[in-house]
């Protein structure tokens, strides 16, 4: 690792500050967990890429830059599946045509590999919307995505938020494909195949009139990465998104990636409930376990925007919000009692074992 002195750091904050001051909230949103931890590639990264965060999608998006990581894609599509952990496999038994003009790729997102699974599956260059800074400009990983090339924004960031989608357009308006993640985060739940998925694909969907192509994955066991362990990945075909209003559009979306999960998951994923807990008392234990290991192999991790980084609609009330303020009385009487204690122990436990949220 490389540290910085206070003297270096501080220079290095203002002349990046100073530049792209409205995208970025300060300093720290580009390294991560570890304010003072600099990778290898740090400043190399940051003079090459830095461009990438401008809001003014001419600044951002260079014709020549994509043109450069166009030919970069057609030697990853012959050395990236020896870089893969997992051995995938393409479980479509009839190609894909896909239009001529771009589309929007969209995939399931939760594991190690899964964003090299998801541009071999394409089989055609595609532009990444990476929305994890440090990912990118403070880990090693960080230079093979910027060898592909990515739309960046701040999530942090409203102004880098919303200037994603006219930089997606213009790197479209090149003849160039987009490729996204619309979870938001890895999915950490144990239960939900597909997390609800943000307005940005249908919001890019309708602002260029393109279709969307679901990618959907499914590995087995996430904790053994070897090439025994195989990447399930099914294509469905290009869908006229922006023909639908938002709700539906999304939903509807959610619905084919869920269902293609729920079949992958049936014919690959068959254990019995004793292999699955064996060493745990309960299911909740194993799945704490599964996460940490799960979680070792994420690069630059940044916890205060991972760990909400799942779509919450406003309209949507959760059980622990509602009893949280019956939770935090201070004042305990025999005639409140057992609703108090009922409403720390409900906030406590879906808590704890909200996993979303917790890693």
């Amino acid at each position: 690792m490389l540290l910085l002195t206070q003297n270096q750091k501080e220079k290095f904050n203002k002349c990046v500050m100073d530049k792209y001051g409205t995208e970025l909230n300060d300093f720290s949103d580009l390294l991560g967990d570890g304010y003072d931890e600099m990778s290898g590639l740090f400043y190399a990264h940051n003079k090459n890429y830095l461009h990438w965060l401008d809001s003014n999608p001419g600044e951002a998006v260079c014709e020549k830059e994509i043109k450069s990581r166009r030919k970069f894609y057609n030697i990853l599509k012959k050395i990236g599946p020896g870089a893969l952990k997992c051995k995938q496999v393409l479980e479509n038994t009839e190609p894909i045509i896909l239009p001529d003009k771009p589309v929007i790729f969209v995939a399931n997102h939760g594991f190690h590999d899964d964003i090299l699974a998801t541009v071999l599956a394409a089989g055609r260059h595609a532009y990444l919307v990476i929305g994890s800074l440090p990912l990118l400009y403070n880990a090693f990983d960080g230079a093979a995505l910027a060898a592909v090339g990515c739309v960046v924004l701040n999530r942090k960031n409203k102004h880098s938020r919303a200037s994603s989608i006219n930089k997606c357009r213009k790197v479209m308006e090149y003849g160039t494909d987009i490729m996204l993640f619309p979870e938001g985060g890895w999915n950490k739940t144990s239960e939900i195949p597909v997390l609800k998925l943000w307005k940005g694909v249908y919001t890019l969907s309708l602002a260029a009139r393109c279709d969307v192509v679901p990618i959907t994955h499914y590995v087995r066991n996430m904790e053994i990465l070897d090439k025994k362990n195989i990447i399930h990945t099914f294509i469905d075909n290009p869908i006229p998104l922006y023909e639908l209003p938002e709700k539906d559009a999304l939903l509807h979306l959610r619905e084919i990636m869920a269902t293609r999960q729920w079949e992958l998951m049936e014919k690959y994923g068959v254990s019995t409930r004793g292999e699955e807990l064996e060493g745990f008392n309960h299911s909740d234990e194993k799945w704490h376990a599964h996460l940490h290991e799960r979680m070792k192999g994420v690069a630059r991790y940044d916890s205060s925007i991972e760990k909400k980084s799942d779509f919450r609609p406003k309209d949507i009330v959760y059980p622990e919000e509602v009893f949280k303020s019956i939770a935090e009385i201070s004042c305990v009487t025999p005639y409140n009692i057992k609703d108090v204690f009922y409403a720390r122990n409900l906030v406590k436990e879906r808590t704890n074992n909200d996993f979303q949220r917790l890693y």
